[in-house]
């Protein structure tokens, strides 16, 4: 199970929120730094979810779609597929990992689309924007590093949020291609998951088949976290 420390349902928001990050970021302005790509971006994708949230309430269908637009041209899907399977993307072909990045996108995408519709995003705001120095990024273009590191804040109502992201260029373009929440690792927390799925049922193709399945059991344990915690402020 994919788990977050401060609140586990605010970190699936959370991560969700920066994995939108660079949402509209094209090849004209792919030049910039990251961590000014993203400072800027993450203003944007907060004022989206703040100035139509009351249609996203009623029409869930239009925020997945949305949420689909949004993360597709951002997110190196291929690349964190294939993070998750570890070591046994070895064992997969190219078209069982093609499979498996479909499935995780699309579980992905309505997995956190669905979280977000129930977190308060009305408070919101941008934080501290860490900047990457020059030398993180000739060390990016010489090939010594798979990737830029980028550390914000993100503040809530009560609580301040740390996020680390990974990102690395794809086509001229800035892409997410891990997240830290709080301190988590999402990558190797979705690695475990799929690491359980292939102790449970052995092979590469049955736990591609499953992981939609243990996808909506986490997102059981999320909503049911959810609710107990609301007992205990009632």
């Amino acid at each position: 199970m994919v788990g977050f420390n401060k609140s586990s349902f605010s970190g699936v928001f959370f991560t969700f929120l920066i994995w939108c990050l660079p949402f509209g970021v094209s090849v004209a302005n792919a030049a910039e730094t990251p961590d000014k790509v993203s400072g800027n971006a993450t203003a944007r994708v907060i004022k989206l979810l703040q100035d139509n949230r009351n249609t996203y309430e009623k029409k869930p269908d239009q925020f997945y779609r949305d949420v689909e637009q949004v993360i597709d041209p951002v997110i190196a899907f291929d690349e964190m597929a294939r993070g998750v399977m570890g070591k046994y993307a070895h064992r997969a072909s190219d078209a069982q990992i093609k499979e498996f990045t479909g499935v995780f996108r699309s579980s992905l995408i309505h997995f956190y689309s669905k979280a977000v519709l129930t977190f308060d995003s009305s408070q919101l705001s941008l934080g501290k924007v860490d900047p990457v120095s020059p030398e993180i990024l000739k060390e990016y273009d010489s090939g010594k590093s798979r990737s830029v590191p980028v550390s914000l804040k993100i503040k809530a109502k009560d609580a301040e949020y740390s996020i680390s992201y990974s990102m690395m260029k794809e086509g001229g373009e800035w892409k997410v291609r891990n997240i830290i929440v709080e301190g988590i690792n999402i990558g190797i927390q979705f690695r475990n998951q799929f690491g359980e799925a292939m102790n449970r049922y052995k092979k590469v193709e049955v736990a591609i088949e499953k992981w939609p399945e243990l996808m909506q059991q986490t997102e059981k344990s999320q909503e049911k976290e959810l609710r107990e915690k609301g007992k205990d402020k009632s």
